[in-house]
């Protein structure tokens, strides 16, 4: 009754084996009837034949464990094999024999030595950090739950583009690939331009008054900065609860565009028509920076208002939305805070979400960084949601920059984190690490001035690094000033590398690098692009598109985006590892550039233009349809063909 033909193989060996033996000791009964040499052939006999059992034994034994063996290696790739007599079937063209047993490769997760050194020490800038826990003053922390943040690629298995940059490396910002590009050059070997950015939709969006901000006069318009939509593929049993229109619901293709922007409101959109997927939630708070989805797949969306209204009584705060019924689960931060240095409050970052402990790990511009204990409890078969957050932590710092220099304390950018680590850069302009688990500084380094843009954690061989660059603000004179973008070391807060450039700035419109660093993958590896950026009323607005070398920050190429550009450009992929940057600039342009040209005048393959649309926002890539809000004209859909 063995199944496998190499047992059958094996026992009908034995059993010939056994009719032979048999055989020979019947004839020596006949030869040898009374003879004493019978019980030694015997002996001999059975003796080979329970050797040839033990191999039986050891045979099947064998063939069971490598059995084993590739059920739990099919099982760590989603497939088990519950007939050995089927083999599974590919749904592409790779055959079963191509992956049968070949492992994932394992993913390098670097453990971090995370430490000061003489120049980065708190000391040496004179930092002083404060403490509370529930409301309660504290000298000191430890989480009941530690952190553990794992690599970028692992922060969400959701498809889609979930938050700022995508994750907590800050290193994304485009899901999927795209086609094969089909690139028609001149004969000078320049792209032909016009071929590969296409128009799909537009959704118009509207305006609402400023809040203090501006005295209550003016209005905030349409996407702002940073602004970058979300992009997420639910399943059916969570969409099945959800507040969407019956088609929504009904189509598993569907990838929802969730957009909160500057009038007020959170849209929510069908990537490839723009329709409805529900109604808009108006908010009645302006929202500049990107919102976040929950990374375990719970319909949670963090964000947090550019703005108060504190004599209509609606303060500036951060919140979560309840993606089931668009209701708030809970909101904190709100303004004023006690607690706060800075009364300015606003929450242009975009929050983390660290799903080994279920905290919540969120900055704001009024200089304290908010992390609390969730406790979320979601039943996706019965589509139930609750949160009743916990040990609600805040810390501050001040350095004599703030104290004495007048450079203000806020976090604008974005966190980073890696481990039990997180990177926070502000308004003063002092980058810092903090152990989330103690919420002690581990070192400090000076980007020198207002750093907005978020910085981007790197794994580069067995070392980490962070790539951030500054404004020019407090630093200024007569409109000018001089930025820079640093390389860093994530475990020591050393600059490796620098680049400097002079840059216009003025009181309204920010110059230097307000824009997030692009890491290159692939065949893009050892590769790093960013934008200075500045403007000058008189003299005109520039942008500088950079690729220089990793390991020494040496140019490759620069060339101008025409005009300042605040918007932090995604990088796509190709199905042969091609990578291409989206960029916009803030005059409506959105460049299609080629990473891995050599020279700048043959990287621009297209160039798509947004008539009455200035882009401060940054755009998101699902496949190979892009979506990008517009401070006048509304939110875009546009396909790289």
């Amino acid at each position: 009754k063995l199944t496998n033909p190499l047992q059958n193989s094996a026992s009908l060996v034995i059993i010939s084996l056994y009719d032979i033996l048999k055989e020979g000791i019947d004839m020596n009964q006949l030869r040898r009837h009374r003879n004493r040499k019978l019980r030694i052939d015997r002996i001999v006999l059975v003796a080979i034949l329970i050797g040839a059992i033990v191999c039986l034994v050891i045979l099947i034994s064998g063939k069971l464990k490598s059995n084993k063996k590739h059920e739990a290696n099919n099982s760590d790739n989603g497939i088990v094999d519950i007939d050995n007599t089927a083999a599974p079937v590919p749904d592409d063209d790779t055959q079963p024999s191509d992956t049968e047993n070949t492992p994932e490769p394992t993913p390098f997760r670097p453990t971090l030595n995370v430490h000061s050194v003489q120049g980065t020490t708190p000391e040496d800038f004179n930092m002083t950090t404060d403490l509370t826990v529930n409301g309660e003053n504290v000298t000191s922390y430890t989480a009941d739950e530690p952190f553990n943040f794992g690599l970028g690629s692992e922060y969400t298995d959701i498809e889609g583009v979930i938050s700022f940059r995508g994750n907590n490396f800050r290193n994304g910002g485009s899901y999927g690939r795209i086609g094969v590009l089909d690139i028609e050059y001149d004969a000078q070997g320049i792209p032909v331009r016009g071929r590969n950015l296409e128009e799909v939709w537009n959704v118009p969006t509207g305006g609402m008054q400023k809040g203090i901000s501006k005295g209550y006069s003016g209005s905030w318009t349409g996407s702002g900065w940073t602004g970058q939509p979300i992009l997420v593929k639910w399943d059916r049993e969570t969409k099945v609860h959800m507040n969407m229109f019956d088609w929504a619901k009904e189509d598993d293709e569907l990838v929802e565009v969730i957009y909160a922007t500057m009038d007020g409101n959170i849209y929510f959109l069908d990537l490839q028509t723009g329709n409805a997927t529900r109604k808009k939630l108006n908010i009645n708070l302006p929202f500049k920076g990107a919102g976040s989805l929950d990374p375990r797949g719970y319909p949670i969306l963090y964000l947090g208002a550019g703005d108060s209204y504190d004599k209509y009584g609606r303060p500036a705060k951060a919140m979560a939305v309840n993606l089931l019924d668009c209701t708030i689960l809970y909101e904190f931060g709100h303004r004023p805070d006690s607690f706060a240095i800075r009364d300015w409050t606003a929450y242009d970052s975009s929050a983390l979400i660290c799903e080994e402990n279920d905290c919540l790990v969120y900055p704001g511009e009024n200089g304290i960084l908010y992390v609390m204990k969730l406790n979320t409890q979601y039943d996706k078969e019965a589509g139930t949601l609750s949160m009743n957050p916990s040990n609600v932590v805040k810390f501050r710092y001040s350095t004599p920059r703030n104290r004495d220099k007048g450079f203000a304390v806020g976090y604008e950018g974005s966190a980073a984190a890696y481990s039990h680590y997180v990177y926070l850069t502000e308004n003063s302009g002092i980058m810092h690490c903090i152990d989330l688990n103690t919420m002690e500084v581990m070192w400090v380094q000076s980007t020198n001035d207002d750093t907005n843009c978020s910085p981007v954690f790197s794994i580069e061989g067995e070392k980490c690094y962070l790539y951030i660059g500054n404004t020019v603000d407090s630093t200024s004179h007569n409109g000018k000033g001089e930025a820079t973008f640093y390389k860093i070391d994530a475990e020591t807060g050393e600059v490796i590398w620098s680049v400097s450039r002079e840059v216009y700035t003025s009181a309204d419109i920010t110059g230097g690098i307000m824009s997030c660093a692009v890491v290159g993958r692939e065949k893009l590896e050892g590769r790093v692009f960013f934008i200075f950026e500045g403007y000058n009323p008189t003299y005109g607005s520039t942008s500088a598109l950079m690729c220089v070398d990793r390991e020494n920050g040496e140019t490759i190429w620069e060339g101008t985006l025409r005009t300042y550009s605040w918007s932090s450009p995604v990088c796509v992929y190709d199905e042969d590892g091609n990578g291409y940057l989206v960029a916009p600039n803030c005059g409506g342009n959105i460049y299609l550039i080629d990473g891995g040209a050599d020279t700048y005048e043959k990287c621009i393959i297209d160039r798509f233009d947004i008539r009455e649309g200035t882009i401060e926002a940054s755009p998101a890539v699902f496949d190979d349809m892009i979506v990008i809000g517009t401070r006048v004209s509304g939110i875009y859909g546009i396909r790289i063909k």
